[in-house]
């Protein structure tokens, strides 16, 4: 049968913007093209995906060109499932096209979360807020199945949106695992952070408990946070100057690093630490635990199902709390338990497990 796919995240380019959805998506084709060896995949996008990233899906999968972009969700991705008529549509990027009332399609709606629902202050009350928020309301309402990449994704939509329980699944994604040929030299011991630097990362909050964490211990470690500033919190500049010379001296902002030293990264870090006021999921934190590095998270969103005894949970408004768990986890002995528990735990994430469930969905509406 015909499948059409919402594959308009994978047009970005911009090496620092491939993070998140985009990992998703991408690892989800990869391993359908592995596992269907007889439905064909129509991967709809606007800008042409770029050729490498196509082939990596496989000869069933082909890459269809919907235009202009002004439009497209409402009016000519539509009409275009119209003329194509696939059997289900897979809506990956929380969001789907209008269904006119002579379309036949099925949809799949993937939720990554819906934070912007409980905590709009994390965001900006901009435009593209405003249609997220229309997507994800249209998709939970109209898709048929939704999967869910978490049991905390999977109670928001209950609450929220009142879909009916047995409409959702709930299925972990898997994890990047980057190529480990580097080695990050890095004078000091460090704490890690890895993320975009949006307002709900809590990057504030890190820096002053990692403050008091220096005064308290003497000890010199350091703090590398990695990731991009596309949607940059205010308040970390802020609250960057508003600490001591020494301890200004001691965090290191690295932008946008390579697969290949992100490995290094995580494997020689004294611990992942992120206070995060949510998570749909939190792929970073189950890279760590693969690499071997222990992780200190926030007790909130999907970070207790996913991380569970496997790391330090903290409350994320509680630096003092905070500074005591990394206190804590440069204890050997803890240390060692944490990275044993989490290598196990990263063994319950995997691509493979998550394109079987989108498989077995779509076989049950074939």
């Amino acid at each position: 049968m015909k499948i059409g796919v919402d594959a308009g995240c994978l047009e970005i380019n911009d090496e620092r913007l491939k993070v998140g959805v985009y990992q998703v998506v991408k690892n989800l084709l990869i391993e359908l093209g592995k596992i269907d060896k007889k439905n064909e995949y129509l991967l709809y996008t606007f800008i042409p995906i770029q050729k490498d990233l196509l082939k990596q899906f496989g000869p069933r999968m082909k890459n269809v060109l919907v235009t202009p972009a002004k439009g497209w969700m409402k009016i000519w991705l539509p009409l275009r499932l119209i003329l194509d008529k696939p059997k289900v549509f897979l809506a990956l990027n929380q969001a789907a096209p209008f269904r006119f009332f002579i379309s036949s399609y099925k949809i799949i709606g993937l939720f990554y979360d819906i934070a912007f629902e409980r905590y709009p202050d994390f965001y900006s009350l901009g435009a593209s807020v405003s249609k997220h928020k229309k997507n994800s309301q249209y998709l939970a309402k109209t898709a048929d199945v939704l999967i869910a990449i978490s049991q905390k994704t999977k109670e928001d939509l209950i609450q929220i949106y009142k879909i009916p329980e047995e409409t959702i699944i709930v299925s972990y994604p898997g994890f990047a695992i980057y190529p480990d040929n580097t080695h990050y030299a890095h004078k000091n011991p460090y704490f890690l952070f890895v993320g975009a630097f949006k307002k709900s990362k809590n990057i504030p909050t890190l820096m002053k408990a990692f403050e008091e964490f220096l005064q308290k211990s003497k000890k010199p470690y350091d703090l590398v946070l990695v990731g991009g500033d596309k949607w940059l919190d205010p308040e970390i500049e802020q609250i960057f100057n508003s600490l001591s010379f020494s301890t200004q001296k001691r965090i290191k902002m690295t932008g946008y690093v390579s697969d290949n030293k992100l490995a290094s990264l995580y494997k020689e870090a004294a611990a992942f630490v992120s206070p995060s006021l949510y998570e749909g999921f939190g792929l970073p934190f189950v890279e760590a635990m693969h690499y071997g590095c222990p992780v200190i998270a926030s007790d909130r969103g999907s970070l207790p199902e996913v991380i569970k005894d496997a790391g330090i949970l903290v409350d994320p408004d509680n630096e003092k709390g905070l500074a005591r768990a990394l206190m804590k986890v440069t204890e050997p002995s803890k240390r060692k338990e944490l990275i044993e528990k989490g290598k196990k735990r990263s063994t319950k994430f995997g691509w493979k497990m998550f394109a079987n469930t989108v498989k077995s969905e779509l076989d049950q509406l074939a």
